[in-house]
């Protein structure tokens, strides 16, 4: 496997990850505002969870387009786009 195509597979299960976390997330913002649906809480709470998705919906964003720069790439610019990526695929395994 090539390290561009190594890259590619880290990047998306990386941001298969943070969906599933945004999923979470959601599925916990809607039980909590349930529960504190008449309580003055229900506005802290649910502002809380939509600051908290908003950062890993941004993350999935800028992992989206980090990923489809990878798969443009030529092998050639690989390395470069590595250490981009660092974020999204975790640090650098000097492959």
């Amino acid at each position: 496997m090539s390290l561009k195509d190594e890259l590619i597979r880290k990047a998306e299960a990386q941001l298969e990850e943070w969906e599933k976390q945004a999923d979470s997330l959601k599925a916990k913002a809607k039980a909590k505002e349930a529960e504190a649906e008449n309580e003055k809480a229900s506005a802290d709470i649910q502002q809380s969870a939509s600051d908290t998705l908003r950062s890993v919906e941004d993350k999935i964003s800028d992992g989206r387009k980090k990923l489809d720069e990878l798969k443009e790439s030529g092998e050639e610019n690989v390395d470069s786009l590595r250490k981009q990526l660092s974020d999204l695929i975790g640090p650098d395994d000097k492959r």
